[in-house]
């Protein structure tokens, strides 16, 4: 018995309907993105710490043959050196801050309420903000309104947190992408990322090839300028708490090392230790302190930041800013480092139509 052969048609039919498979193609995308939406981020992060960790990694191949072997090693190094620490830190990180702000609320809720002692004692703003307090809290009207926001405020923010930290397996589980992706991306990234460079250029045409490959350097950049601009904010910081004798001088350390990573996140660690100084009644050891973490800690983000970031791409260190400002507005935490590679991108696309444009035509 033999099998009946369809007839073939003509070669539309054969090849199928262009449109028909475009429609399937977004559909099927649309499809797996909405199911990969929650993971987004973790995905995010794990390339981008592949990205950056990779030379790491290609050192580490030189003695570990084994593809497998060596990344699965990677990844429990970042769980261990990263991720482990900065887990621990941020737990009771966060229920230090909603103790504070349960502290807050009592005392915005207590109409008889006065500023604690020592800050009378502030040389010569210490009466002002004390009388200026009490006229304020006379002040029933305009004292309503303020009481009335920022105890919304209070309440959002103690909300998010205290959902951060019940919501633990929701954590666990990104945690869990995040490791997983970060060892794919060391297993299979160059396969990957070929795969990527192949069905832009194919897409795109040659044109994309010099701004594709402003990602990988400007991702690396940002990433050690962000890291070692902190680490040495965290060292020279913590040089300062420790001549000036500030208390819990190490665990002060470690949060502006995690803050600094943020722009302008080292002021919310010394300038508050600053008061202390100020409290105790050390005006010159407040003063040589301010000046100190003022210019010497703020000072080496604009050294370290540019060596690294500016190595890696020719652009100017006022847009790198203005990436890391506007994407960790648009995006989150993540956007430090999307802002920038977006504004790269666009930087060579723009230097790319104005050469083309320059370039004279045949005579």
């Amino acid at each position: 018995m033999t099998e009946v052969q369809p007839e073939p048609g003509p070669p539309e039919m054969r090849n199928g309907s262009p449109a028909v498979r475009a429609m399937l193609l977004l559909a099927l995308i649309g499809t797996a993105g909405f199911v990969l939406l929650p993971y987004i981020v973790p995905l995010l992060w794990a390339g981008i710490l592949a990205f950056a960790t990779y030379p790491l990694l290609s050192f580490l191949r030189r003695f570990i043959k084994r593809p497998v072997l060596s990344a699965l090693l990677m990844t429990i190094l970042f769980l261990l050196l990263v991720l482990a620490p900065l887990l621990s830190f941020a737990l009771p990180l966060a229920q230090e801050i909603l103790a504070e702000v349960a502290k807050l609320r009592s005392f915005l809720a207590n109409p008889g309420a006065t500023l604690p002692a020592w800050i009378e004692h502030i040389p010569f703003l210490g009466p002002r903000v004390e009388q200026g307090y009490q006229n304020f809290r006379a002040h029933t009207p305009s004292f309503s309104i303020f009481m009335d926001r920022l105890q919304s405020h209070l309440l959002t923010m103690g909300d998010r947190l205290f959902a951060i930290m019940t919501d633990a397996g929701k954590i666990a589980v990104k945690t869990l992408v995040l490791l997983l992706g970060l060892f794919s991306f060391y297993l299979r990234g160059p396969e990957l990322w070929g795969g990527i460079r192949t069905l832009l250029l194919k897409w795109g045409g040659p044109g994309v090839e010099e701004p594709f490959g402003q990602i990988a350097p400007v991702t690396r950049g940002v990433v050690y300028g962000m890291f070692f601009t902190a680490l040495a904010q965290a060292l020279l910081a913590g040089i300062g708490f420790e001549v000036a004798r500030i208390p819990d001088a190490l665990l002060l350390t470690f949060l502006l090392f995690f803050l600094a990573l943020f722009p302008m996140g080292a002021v919310a660690v010394w300038l508050p230790a600053s008061l202390v100084l100020l409290a105790e009644g050390r005006t010159l050891a407040f003063i040589l302190f301010l000046v100190w973490n003022a210019v010497i800690v703020g000072g080496i983000e604009n050294v370290i930041k540019p060596i690294f970031i500016g190595r890696s791409s020719e652009m100017p260190f006022i847009l790198i800013l203005l990436g890391v400002l506007g994407g960790l507005e648009a995006f989150g935490i993540i956007g430090l480092f999307i802002g920038p590679v977006i504004l790269a991108i666009l930087q060579t696309l723009w230097q790319q139509s104005t050469r083309q444009k320059e370039s004279p035509g045949p005579e």
